[in-house]
């Protein structure tokens, strides 16, 4: 009978270490996040589109509105016809569906404004 308490407390020690490990990890990743801030106004300037495995979401007070990832779209365009439609987002989501970053509206304002200044659209009918 002493062996299972031995056999427990062996694994709950395995399971301590591995969950310290994915917070090291964890905090790595998010360590190399501020990479992804920047990524986002130059492909805002450049109007590529959005990577396969990236989200973009904007989120306002009671809804939210998510960049369709066809290939086609870019984000410049896209982001300049939201904020003419809904305005500028409470919230921005941004990054790797697995780990994106959440900015506020004071983290982002500024580079999106100037961002958006410098777009130069691709394929955009005019209006």
């Amino acid at each position: 009978m002493t062996i299972e308490p031995k056999a427990r407390k062996n694994r709950e020690n395995a399971n301590s270490r591995s969950r310290s490990r994915r917070r090291e990890s964890a905090k790595g990743i998010k360590g190399a996040n501020p990479a992804a801030s920047l990524s986002l106004p130059k492909l805002i300037q450049e109007n590529a589109v959005l990577q396969s495995r990236s989200q973009l979401l904007l989120m306002y007070s009671d809804f939210q509105t998510e960049m369709p990832n066809d290939g086609k779209t870019g984000v410049g365009t896209w982001l300049q016809n939201r904020l003419k439609e809904y305005g500028m987002p409470s919230l921005l989501r941004f990054g790797p569906r697995s780990c994106p970053q959440v900015f506020r509206r004071d983290e982002f304002s500024e580079w999106m404004t100037l961002a958006l200044n410098a777009v130069s659209p691709k394929d955009e009918s005019a209006s």
